[in-house]
């Protein structure tokens, strides 16, 4: 791996200080957070590597709190302290169940939710329950802050609505409902670190024993996280039964593009893709129907 002494880093002191800077020098700055995948990227490749805006000690974007029934999290927020959080455990456990498998201790006490979202991996495993949960990202500049939906957000693979001069700042979502269940499933190579070959999350809301409304996002099976439209519109007014859960896995197939990569071809992706979302729905089935 290359040396990167030869670059300057800012390290303001506060956001506005931030986001003057990142004003000042339009397209030239990259933001460092945790900077678990960024310095990686950086070190691995083959162009000159960008000065960088080092925002890691703003405690200002360090917090999770309830506000109206909206959940809000700051930029800078680590996944153990989200894993960990009796707000997302309570409001969110789909993002709670995420967060805790993005990587190791090191990596959960490190990483950023901010992080995540900005790399645009399609494989990052917050991705599907942000989609699930309807997040909205805050987008701040020198000028004001605009708001962008999550699936907005991403417009083909690690291309961002993120304009020159912008700074991710918080994520916020409805807390959910409790007649809404969400779950998040993983596969990978190996148990433990492993980045996902399929990644996915699914909130139901549940009425008098039928599904109101299905959200089902999916991960590692296109260029960006996906919604499983038909899956959601297979589910949408059902009751929820060996049959229903069945064809709705099966409906996923219209909703992804997988690659073939060193981690798997996309056959297997679309087999395991077909296989956790049948697996994950039965689990919620049996919760429902108890």
């Amino acid at each position: 791996m290359k040396s990167l002494s030869y670059i300057d880093v800012f390290t303001p002191k506060n956001l506005e200080e931030a986001l003057e800077l990142l004003d000042k020098h339009r397209g030239e700055l990259a933001v460092l957070a945790g900077g678990t995948d960024l310095i990686i990227q950086l070190r691995k490749s083959q162009q000159k590597a960008p000065n960088l805006l080092n925002i890691y000690m703003l405690d200002e974007l360090r917090y999770i709190k309830q506000d109206n029934g909206t959940i809000k999290i700051g930029a800078l927020t680590d996944f153990a302290t989200i894993t960990e959080s009796p707000i997302i455990q309570r409001h969110a456990p789909v993002l709670a169940e995420a967060a805790a498998t993005i990587g190791s201790v090191q990596i959960l006490n490190k990483a950023s939710i901010g992080g995540n979202i900005v790399n645009a991996s399609p494989a990052a495993d917050s991705l599907p329950a942000l989609y699930v949960l309807n997040a909205t990202l805050s987008l701040r500049s020198k000028t004001g802050t605009r708001k962008v939906a999550i699936e907005q957000f991403y417009k083909g693979y690690k291309k961002l609505d993120l304009q020159s001069g912008e700074l991710l700042t918080e994520v916020s979502f409805p807390a959910m409902k409790q007649n809404q269940i969400g779950m998040f499933f993983k596969h990978g190579l190996r148990q433990g670190d492993a980045i996902s070959v399929v990644n996915g999350a699914i909130l139901l809301e549940v009425l008098n024993g039928y599904v109101k409304d299905a959200r089902i996002a999916l991960g590692a099976v296109a260029p960006t996280v996906v919604r499983a439209t038909e899956s959601e519109k297979t589910l949408i007014g059902q009751r929820l039964s060996e049959d229903v859960i069945l064809k709705a896995a099966q409906a996923c197939l219209t909703s992804i593009s997988p690659i073939d990569d060193v981690r798997g071809s996309a056959s297997y992706r679309k087999e395991m893709c077909v296989n956790y979302l049948y697996m994950t729905l039965w689990q919620m089935m049996r919760m429902v129907n108890v």
